[in-house]
């Protein structure tokens, strides 16, 4: 039950940096601007969650129980299973099976998604080798070289919070013997957690509902099929809009205008490398899943033709 209690609270600090990140890299990376990212509408994002619990566990388990002759990183002997150790080849074990683990539970919440709520929160089927458009080869080197980063570099952070936070729940450590003053969890945190799963919940709850009624609403209205063209009406207005904004600026203006689009021309080295990519890991560089989301990349609904 300790542990249980444990994994719980690491499961929404997970869920809550998780969305954070996300929030920052829509921001700053893809929609430029600020998202609610994810299928629910509070502050988390239950994949991490489970990203974060399950990469923690993998290796406190190993670290627990595999012999002491084959060392594990362990930085100031921070996980106090062991004595301390620099990074060795027998890391590649955790590493290994936190990227397994981490792309099997990408694969099932997205084919949980797909066949219950008919909708897709991420699309790899313009990705080379993916597989029914949840995993694919490009990001499953991605999530390799994340447990990477974690095992190496967040995971002592998150075995100090998880210690404290036993500390705090329990008054001693994850190494200290159990006794019977340690089995009495901390009545306020205990009920600070369950308050915020009682939120999580009713927001789980409603977010499913309204999937539901947004997947009924496609399928009925053709949603969809309006949203791609509308998409390329746009494009079409905004290209006018350039057109004539460039047509009224002074000549001087549009002679630098026209210096920099031959400076960008000619940068053939990037575009041929840009193609090159797109070559190696998308099956059709020419293929858009973004039909599949709204103008904040948030799912629409499931295209009939790509399920089958």
């Amino acid at each position: 039950m300790k542990y249980f209690l444990l994994f719980v609270f690491l499961f929404l600090v997970g869920s809550f940096f998780g969305w954070c990140l996300e929030v920052f890299f829509r921001r700053f990376f893809s929609a430029k601007k600020w998202v609610n990212p994810g299928f629910m509408r509070g502050p988390w994002l239950p994949l991490y969650g489970f990203g974060v619990t399950v990469m923690f566990t993998i290796i406190i388990v190993l670290q627990k129980n595999l012999p002491l002759d084959i060392p594990l990183y362990n930085p100031n002997g921070a996980y106090n299973f062991r004595g301390e150790s620099s990074p060795t080849v027998y890391d590649l074990i955790p590493i290994s099976i936190m990227g397994a683990s981490m792309i099997l539970l990408e694969f099932v919440a997205g084919l949980i998604f797909v066949k219950g709520f008919k909708v897709r929160l991420w699309d790899y089927t313009n990705m080379k080798g993916n597989i029914m458009g949840i995993i694919c080869p490009v990001f499953n080197v991605i999530w390799v070289a994340l447990a990477i980063i974690f095992y190496y570099g967040i995971n002592p952070f998150v075995y100090d919070i998880a210690n404290k936070a036993y500390v705090y729940m329990f008054g001693q450590s994850l190494n200290s013997p159990v006794t019977e003053a340690g089995n009495v969890a901390h009545f306020g945190f205990i009920f600070a957690l369950g308050l915020v799963y009682g939120v999580m919940l009713v927001d789980l709850i409603k977010s499913i509902d309204l999937f539901n009624k947004i997947t009924k609403f496609a399928k009925e209205s053709g949603l969809v099929t309006r949203y791609d063209e509308m998409r390329l009406k746009q494009k079409e207005l905004t290209k006018e809009a350039k057109q004539k904004l460039v047509s009224v600026l002074p000549e001087t203006v549009k002679k630098t205008l026209e210096e920099s689009k031959k400076i960008t021309i000619n940068n053939e080295v990037v575009e041929k490398a840009k193609d090159t990519i797109s070559k190696i890991i998308l099956i059709d560089p020419n293929k858009s899943t973004s039909s599949n989301y709204d103008e904040n990349g948030r799912p629409i609904s499931i295209d009939e033709e790509k399920k089958k």
